[in-house]
């Protein structure tokens, strides 16, 4: 039994009907002769109507049984032929209770006007495979009704079925409690699912990750055992899948550090997606992963998802553009936005912990010459040799930068100005000693530096570049071939 209350004007009525669009099957309002009031949005899809197409049409244009009030349009649990507005049909079953309203005092309610509730429920891929809803189990929960009616929410239940063959099996049964506008109990509304698959949900689970292209692993929350691995999984740690199963996760981690990341990232039941973490294969060699891992629980247990993609070859591609950008495609090395990028890193290390730093600057002598005698590809060469030449005597961790043309710029970390004219004599004396090969013959080149260091704790890298730059003029205007220091003044 459906009732709507507080329906005592023809407008509040539409406005409780309403409250039937929101329901996920075919509901509608009809009169006794059939013809159809309201129709929600479920109803129309089913019966493939445009939207508003349904109300003052009757039931029996769609092959619905219509029937007087107060009897069932159909055997509930009978489904027959509905025939939707393209001229297809669907199996249904059908549904339908008079609309009442409440008696003050009475828990009988009066009907109104001999309206009724229709309820048209999809069952045709359940028919279509010989599904026939044994009458009996649902029968049995009709006290579940009044529950649902008066406490409101769901209940679930399996309801035994029989298919044509004489084999049975489960389907699954929904029910319901939907309020009118007024928040009064409108109505019990049913759902019913196709039967499961047979399968059992971990042995479903595991034949769709075992397809996934992507290794998959799945451990024990508890203790990070490792209970599934997919095929592919195997393959990238190049382990057997029975030698991976009971193992520990964190056994194939390469960095401590990248694991401990993770673990903070499964912290209060988050997870991580598409981290960059490395992992080691079992001849311990090392691969690049994009990683996922997400917490759920799997028959009941806690587990840690995880999704790794072999990055590898896509990080060595990345890292190779990477490096490309930041160097001077001449010489290989640094390009000035890197340099300054990198310069600018040292430099703020500096003023953090009051440690010394300097630059130094330094110029080809007279190179237009020898792009002049000799031409511009064996000046390409010189360029060359000079920044193989510098990188020869400086550290490792000193940066090297070309600044443009035949300019050079060096910083040297943790080096006072007049530590850096050691280093900068050393490369000059190596640059002068050094053969360039030319179409006719060797020949040798010069260089001069200009050296600044780090003053204050406010000094910026351009300051001090500018500082070796005016060292540098001073070093041109000497004569060349040789190191000069900055000095105020200069």
């Amino acid at each position: 039994m459906a009732m709507i209350a507080n329906c005592d004007a023809h407008e509040e009525r539409g406005a409780a009907f309403s409250v039937l669009d929101c329901l996920p099957v075919g509901v509608c309002v009809v009169a006794a002769s059939g013809i159809i009031h309201h129709a929600n949005p479920a109803l129309h899809e089913l019966l493939g109507c445009e939207p508003g197409g349904l109300p003052g049409r009757s039931l029996c244009e769609f092959g619905l049984e219509c029937c007087e009030a107060g009897t069932p349009v159909a055997d509930p649990a009978r489904a027959q032929r509905a025939f939707r507005n393209d001229g297809s049909s669907r199996w249904v079953t059908v549904a339908e209770a008079a609309l009442t309203r409440p008696r003050p005092g009475m828990e009988a309610g009066y009907e109104v006007e001999g309206l009724r509730l229709v309820t048209v429920t999809d069952v045709d891929s359940l028919r279509r495979q010989g599904v026939i809803v044994d009458e009996g189990a649902a029968q049995s929960e009709l006290p579940v009704a009044d529950t649902l009616l008066e406490h409101g929410g769901t209940r679930g239940y399996k309801v035994p079925d029989r298919l044509a063959q004489g084999a049975t099996r489960s389907a699954n049964l929904t029910r319901a409690a939907f309020r009118d506008g007024s928040d009064e109990p409108a109505g019990i509304l049913g759902s019913l699912r196709e039967p499961g698959d047979p399968q059992p949900n971990h042995e479903r689970l595991e034949a769709i990750l075992e397809q996934s292209p992507i290794g998959v692993s799945v451990s024990r929350r508890d203790d990070g055992r490792i209970i599934f691995v997919n095929t592919r999984f195997a393959e990238l740690i190049g382990l057997p899948r029975e030698k991976l199963i009971g193992s520990r996760a964190r056994d194939y981690y390469l960095d401590s550090h990248q694991r401990l990341r993770v673990l903070d990232g499964l912290r209060d039941g988050g997870g991580v997606t598409n981290m960059e973490v490395q992992f080691k294969r079992a001849d311990g060699s090392p691969f690049w992963t994009l990683f996922t891992v997400n917490q759920a629980v799997i028959q009941g247990t806690a587990v840690n998802l995880a999704w790794i993609y072999d990055y590898t070859e896509r990080r060595s591609m990345e890292e190779a553009l990477r490096d490309m950008a930041s160097r001077d495609p001449l010489t290989g090395i640094y390009n000035r936005r890197s340099f300054m990028d990198m310069a600018r890193a040292q430099l703020a290390r500096a003023h953090r912990f009051h440690e010394p730093l300097s630059v130094f600057v330094l110029d080809v002598d007279h190179f237009k010459r020898i792009n002049d005698t000799f031409g511009h590809a064996t000046g390409d060469d010189a360029l060359r040799m000079v920044a193989a030449g510098c990188q020869a005597i400086l550290r490792e961790y000193d940066i090297l930068g070309r600044l443009g043309g035949e300019e050079f710029v060096v910083v040297l970390p943790g080096a006072t100005a007049d530590e850096s004219r050691v280093v900068a004599e050393r490369v000059r004396r190596h640059l002068a000693r050094m053969p360039i090969e030319a179409p006719d013959g060797t020949f040798r080149l010069t260089a001069s530096i200009g050296i600044a260091g780090l003053e204050g704790a406010t000094d910026t890298l351009e300051r001090a570049i500018h500082r070796a730059d005016l060292a540098l003029y001073r070093a041109k205007h000497l004569g060349r071939n040789r190191v000069a220091v900055f000095e105020p003044g200069m």
